[in-house]
């Protein structure tokens, strides 16, 4: 039995993001095919860096991609502090 790569998308471009793809090309059973960031040159130059086939401008475009299995959202999350008082 032949085993197929999962293909993954990475959305966005920052420090979380260029670890876990890192990591990611490393693995024999996985394959990093698109990369999304809010605008396209970011992609681009995130793509160019890890060998990635594909980059797009907006998240949409990495979602509607039919040849990616699965996506890493690697966006920061704001959390709501409550402050004494």
């Amino acid at each position: 039995m032949t085993e197929q790569k999962v293909r993954w998308g990475v959305l966005a471009t920052g420090g979380i993001a260029a670890t876990f793809t890192a990591d990611l090309v490393d693995l024999p059973d996985a394959e990093v095919v698109a990369v999304a960031s809010r605008s396209a040159e970011p992609a681009k130059a995130f793509a160019e860096r890890f060998g990635i086939p594909r980059a797009y401008g907006d998240w949409e475009s990495l979602a509607y991609d039919d040849g990616i299995d699965v996506v890493y959202v690697a966006t920061r999350t704001r959390r709501t502090v409550r402050r004494p008082g």
